[in-house]
């Protein structure tokens, strides 16, 4: 619900940037386990101004993980200021059930609180501003909301729900007033990430205090750079309202057109590089189809299957892992989990006629067997594809021309040294036989010595990376054809 010029002309120069990428070619990225950037808090959607609550069926696919469903682990709803938040109340509960976390949004505060006395426009007045953060505290308890945001787009100048605020004026409510909610307080939700409402509160070490996450939108305003202001503060930065809003006049725009899905996977990619921690798509269903749905009934159409390229595989508590690649054909994102050796990475073809050869090489990683593809394009609908085998630390695939394609893996870590539980000598061949229980897709280094001398003892490797392509788990056993009868020291470790 913007100004239509003022999208289209974000939208607009979205086209613009992305159409030069016309030419595709093989191309090489880099992948770098160690190099850590911001941690993920999950991906989702709206259902502001939807009178109509999601059905159980819907819940499933929009928060469950399993085939078909899209994994959201973050939902939006509209703080109404006739507090009639049944809609809300139970789309929370359907969220909470599949563990999901609940942001409230109002849009306006109640007009009695307000300098015009008006839902529209107007200012929130100083003398109201404790009765604010009551009335979010009540919102926030009947809802059943983990976060709660001050004000949607307190910059936009619309003709419907509305509230300017400064960012002096979120400074002041926020170092006062804030802690009254009662939940992790959202700010500033501008329509196009400006950050002067605030930077403010961010520079006032009380009101950083009360804040939690610092949020925006992005019509109108993107490519951003990162937000260090906020990051420099500890903040999570949110994008929290965004769709392809040519949709309504254009329809390779609709999300159900591929073209508005993969430039959605381009611009959640660019959101995590830009160091954001969450993407919040808008309203993404309605009692008939819309063309910003995400869900036709029950079921994801392609832009939803595109956003579920992320939030099926990127959990709350991933980290963003760097990617480095000098070639611009396809765009690249990679993540891990913190609790396992679990990765996603995420490739994004735009390029309409062509696709791309791209090699991955895994830096610093864990030993590494397989990973598997899943492509949404105008084919595949978030479907799984043949594992595709990592030889040292790398792969390479081919990316469908506009398809967006997560890689999913495991990888595993292996004790440093190795136990020898087995050794055997054959005099005819001659050789030594060595035995000791492997961990699944890890390789394993052996090395020798004919003489020890303490810590100063010198062990070439005899063999590295073995066995090729990683160990399938259990017992295995090396064979040191070099073997003679004069004293021989092993020793095994990973990697």
């Amino acid at each position: 619900m913007k100004n239509s010029i003022k999208l289209c002309d974000g939208i607009v120069r979205l086209l613009s940037a992305l159409a030069t990428f016309t030419m595709a070619h093989a191309q090489t990225c880099t992948v770098d386990w160690n190099n850590v950037h911001q941690r993920i808090d999950g991906f989702g959607a709206c259902s502001a101004f939807i009178d109509v609550p999601m059905t159980s069926a819907q819940a499933a696919t929009l928060f469950g993980t399993n085939n078909g469903q899209m994994g959201f682990s973050l939902w939006r709803v509209k703080i109404n200021t006739n507090q009639d938040w049944s809609t809300e109340t139970t789309n929370a509960a359907f969220a909470h059930q599949y563990g999901a976390k609940v942001l409230g949004t109002p849009w306006t505060p109640p007009a009695s609180m307000k300098s015009n006395n008006n839902g529209i426009g107007g200012t929130l007045n100083t003398s109201e501003y404790g009765a604010y953060a009551s009335y979010l505290n009540l919102a926030a308890n009947s809802i059943g909301l983990d976060y709660v945001s001050v004000q949607n787009e307190p910059d936009a100048n619309v003709n419907y729900e509305s509230c300017f605020w400064t960012g002096t004026n979120m400074e002041n409510w926020c170092a006062s007033n804030a802690p009254a909610v009662g939940r992790p307080i959202v700010m500033p939700e501008s329509e196009s990430f400006n950050t002067s409402l605030s930077d403010p509160t961010l520079d006032n070490s009380m009101a950083a205090s009360n804040v939690t996450i610092i949020a925006g939108h992005i019509y109108g305003a993107f490519p951003l750079p990162p937000y260090t202001n906020a990051l420099d503060h500890g903040k999570h930065v949110w994008m929290t309202e965004h769709y392809n809003t040519l949709g309504s006049t254009l329809p390779n725009w609709a999300s159900t057109n591929i073209l508005s899905a993969v430039h959605t996977a381009w611009e959640i990619g660019e959101c995590m590089n830009e160091q954001m921690s969450a993407y919040i798509w808008w309203r993404c269903y309605h009692p008939t189809y819309a063309y910003d749905d995400l869900i036709i009934g029950a079921t994801p159409d392609v832009t939803g299957y595109a956003v579920a390229q992320f939030a099926r595989f990127i959990r709350p508590g991933y980290v963003c892992i760097d990617v480095s690649t000098s070639s611009s054909n396809s765009f690249v994102t990679a993540f891990k989990a913190t609790n396992s050796d679990g990765f996603a990475i995420v490739a994004v073809n735009t390029n309409a006629g062509t696709s791309v050869t791209q090699t991955f090489n895994l830096t610093n990683f864990p030993a590494v067997n397989s990973v598997t593809p899943w492509i949404t394009s105008a084919t595949l609908s978030l479907s799984n594809q043949t594992p595709v085998a990592v030889s040292h630390a790398s792969f390479t695939y081919t990316l469908p021309a506009q398809s967006v394609v997560t890689f999913s893996g495991q990888a595993f870590s292996a004790p440093t040294n190795t136990v020898v539980s087995g050794v055997s000598y054959d005099p005819a061949a001659p050789a030594f036989v060595l035995t000791w229980n492997s961990t699944q897709g890890a390789t394993y280094s052996v090395f020798k010595t004919n003489v020890l001398s303490g810590s100063g003892t010198n062990w070439p490797a005899i063999v590295t990376g073995y066995p090729v392509g990683g160990a399938a788990g259990g017992p295995l056993s090396y064979t040191d054809t070099a073997a003679t009868v004069s004293p021989a020291f092993y020793k095994v470790s990973s990697p």
